[in-house]
């Protein structure tokens, strides 16, 4: 009775653990895409691991295309809804003011290995547009010492300029700027996001018939 109790205790403990855990993480519905529930905080990806999602997401592959490296890169995890993966892949483009968040479908991959679709398209919030222009601002890694001088005549290289962070008032006319911008795209930003709901529902279409179609030569 003793051990049993101790093992009932103990599993107690575990399953509290876990819920504690658990209970930090971000959840979040989006205001303007009220069809997703965002899991935790998005993170940054380089070039190489964007490069490496592009592989397997034809949508992105296109978009990366047509529009160039963006200036920024993340990924969300997101609740898992059949057939699209767990994460979206989010880029960032400041000059036109644009966002697009890419999802991959993980069904058929022998048939489809990169079938992926445009799951959001709009303008950039205020919010997140100041969050990444404040990234972009931050001071790079220090750069490595110059080599030795070969000798003493040789004309040393002048001091590398110092990096300075954005001031508040800086930071200010950037969130104004900003504003103004997404105002004037606002318009747009709607009817992309339309367009692109009305894109992800025909692609889910497609998948289901090709999952029948599958299916059903099977049979």
């Amino acid at each position: 009775m003793r051990r049993s109790g101790l093992w009932t205790l103990l599993a107690a403990g575990w399953a509290f653990a876990a819920m504690a855990s658990t209970a930090d993480v971000r959840r979040e519905v989006p205001a303007r895409r009220p069809y997703i529930t965002e899991i935790g905080e998005p993170y940054a990806i380089d070039k190489a691991r964007l490069r490496r999602e592009a592989a397997k997401n034809d949508a992105l592959a296109r978009a990366l295309a047509e529009h160039g490296d963006p200036d920024y890169a993340e990924i969300q995890e997101i609740r898992p809804e059949w057939p699209w993966d767990a994460y979206e892949v989010r880029i960032f483009y400041l000059r036109p003011n644009l966002e697009l968040d890419f999802g991959r479908a993980h069904t058929l991959e022998e048939a489809y290995p990169n079938l992926g679709i445009v799951k959001f398209q709009g303008g950039i919030p205020v919010s997140k547009r100041v969050e990444i222009e404040s990234r972009l601002a931050a001071p790079a890694a220090p750069a490595p010492p110059p080599p030795p001088a070969v000798t003493e005549t040789e004309i040393s290289p002048p001091p590398a300029a110092q990096d300075r962070r954005p001031s508040l008032e800086e930071l200010a006319a950037r969130v104004e700027a900003a504003a103004e911008r997404a105002a004037i795209a606002a318009e747009q930003a709607v009817e992309r996001s339309q367009a692109a709901e009305r894109a992800a529902e025909r692609t889910t279409n497609i998948v289901d018939r090709l999952l029948r179609e599958t299916e059903g030569g099977r049979r």
